[in-house]
């Protein structure tokens, strides 16, 4: 933070396969890996064991934005949903201090959701991601 100025939406960067994404109005994305304790003799948990590691992932462009998504699919000769797996990046930066990244790496676009409605003065397609590989956050790996 450099004079109380904290990331805000103006801080985020987000990379798609064709480029920078303009008219993005919001991008999601998480991760988790599954544990569960694991029990012996008496009632208190002796330790623990690991599950599987997973992650997912959704944007939401302007119609405009997703038109670009779709002029590059076209260009590739390939349908959305059979773009080959990309990463996109998500930056976060503020003036004055280093730019930090985070990839998310082996996504598919999987479902994209159209809504319009009267009265709208913007329409927006959401994109959710399967995510087949890690988010790594600033260069650190979650597994």
């Amino acid at each position: 933070m450099i004079n109380g100025k904290l990331y805000d939406w103006e801080s985020i960067t987000v990379g798609l396969p064709y480029g920078t994404a303009i008219a993005i109005s919001g991008i999601d994305y998480d991760d988790e890996l599954a544990g569960e304790l694991a029990y012996g003799k008496g009632a208190a948990p002796v330790g623990y064991g690991n599950g599987n590691y997973t992650a997912s992932a959704k944007i939401t462009l302007l119609r405009d934005e997703f038109n670009k998504l779709l002029d590059f699919a076209r260009s590739q000769g390939q349908a959305l949903y059979r773009l080959p797996l990309f990463p996109i990046t998500v930056s976060y930066a503020n003036d004055g201090e280093r730019t930090r990244t985070d990839e998310i790496r082996g996504c598919k676009f999987t479902k994209a959701a159209h809504k319009g409605a009267q009265g709208d003065t913007k329409l927006e397609v959401e994109l959710e991601i399967l995510v087949t590989g890690k988010i790594i956050r600033d260069g650190v790996s979650p597994i």
